[in-house]
C-alpha cells in the first residue's frame, strides 16, 4: 500500500483522521512531528491525559507542527482496532471539557468552522450540546441528501 500523506502513515491514521482533524484548528496537537501523526493527540498540560510525547520536525512532514519541543500531555490512540474506528465527536468534546480556558480553545475559530463546513458546530461545542444532540442537529439534512444522493448510486443495493 501507499500512503496518502506522511501525517497518515497507517490505516489507524487513516480511520482516526475524520474525528481528529478538527484539532487542526485549536492549539491541540495531534501527532504532527512524531513517528504516529493522527494517532495521539495533547497539549501541553497534564490535565489532557497521562500520555506524553514530543512533537519535533520530522523529514518530508509539514514544518508547522503544533507544540513542536513542548511535552505534550494526552490520548494514545496506538492500540485502537483500526477497523471499529468511525467519525466521532468524543475526542473534541473531551479536550474543549478538559480546557482551563475555554476561549483559548478555539485559538483559530475561522479554520475550525472551514474543518467543519460551518460555525455550527463551534457553536454547539461552545453551548455545551452533548454529541448525540449535535449528531440529531444533522439528521434532517442527512436525511435530504441521502434521497438526493440515491439516483447518482451505481450500487444501490450496497448502501
Amino acid at each position: 500500500p501507499v500512503i496518502p500523506s506522511p501525517s497518515l502513515p497507517n490505516h489507524l491514521s487513516i480511520r482516526l483522521y475524520a474525528s481528529l482533524c478538527l484539532f487542526e484548528g485549536t492549539e491541540i496537537s495531534v501527532g504532527r512531528g512524531t513517528d504516529w501523526p493522527f494517532q495521539v493527540v495533547g497539549f501541553d498540560d497534564p490535565v489532557y491525559g497521562d500520555f506524553e510525547f514530543l512533537p519535533g520536525e520530522k523529514t518530508g512532514m509539514v514544518k508547522h507542527v503544533e507544540g513542536k519541543g513542548t511535552t505534550m500531555y494526552g490520548l494514545d490512540l496506538r492500540e485502537l482496532n483500526p477497523d471499529e474506528q468511525k467519525f466521532t465527536l468524543k475526542y473534541v468534546l473531551d479536550f474543549y471539557h478538559k480546557t482551563p480556558d475555554k476561549k483559548r480553545f478555539f485559538s483559530r475559530a475561522d479554520f475550525f468552522d472551514k474543518l467543519a463546513g460551518t460555525d455550527q458546530l463551534r457553536q454547539q461545542i461552545i453551548a455545551g450540546k452533548s454529541e448525540e444532540e449535535i449528531r440529531s442537529s444533522w439528521q434532517n439534512d442527512l436525511t435530504i441528501y441521502k434521497k438526493m444522493r440515491k439516483k447518482y448510486l451505481l450500487y444501490p443495493n450496497l448502501v
